[in-house]
């Protein structure tokens, strides 16, 4: 997917003679596309579905730690008192990792991913609230997954 930022556009008018561009004194307009693939890979240490995802420039090169929390994919993202490293990001609480880089666990590819460790604890203290008696098991099981992607949403945008 591709956010494009607005580039300048110049246009001839009539009555305005074009000349000849010299490269070097053209105005160059810079936008600035990225590109993000998304996954939900299911964790077989944790047993929970985990988030990963990749966000690449222009050029195909993937973005540092600090510039992908910048980006269209994150919500307002607590960088205050974060320690960031170039494969992690870690809040000053945690004894885990927020978003770690690692390979794909089927493909093999350099992603970033929240790190799944909390993830049973924070949807099950959702599911708490809303569990139903009358629920099947399948019911139980999309509803955990429900609550997981709208705890995923308030860090990140799934709309983009």
């Amino acid at each position: 997917m591709q956010h494009d930022t607005p580039s300048l556009e110049l246009e001839s008018f009539d009555g305005v003679a074009e000349e000849d561009n010299d490269d070097a004194t053209l105005i160059q307009s810079h936008s600035t596309s990225l590109t993000s693939t998304q996954y939900v890979v299911y964790s077989a240490t944790f047993q929970v579905p985990a988030f990963y995802f990749t966000i690449h420039d222009s050029h195909g090169s993937p973005l540092s730690s600090t510039d992908i929390l910048k980006t269209f994919l994150f919500r307002r993202f607590p960088r205050d008192g974060t320690d960031t490293t170039s494969f992690a990001i870690t809040l000053p609480t945690s004894s885990f990792p927020l978003l770690s880089q690692g390979d794909h666990p089927t493909l093999g590819t350099p992603c970033w991913y929240f790190h799944p460790c909390e993830t049973s604890m924070s949807v099950n203290e959702v599911m708490t609230e809303v569990l139903q008696d009358e629920w099947t098991e399948d019911e139980c099981l999309v509803r955990w997954l429900e609550a997981w992607f709208m705890i995923l949403g308030t860090a990140v945008d799934l709309k983009c």
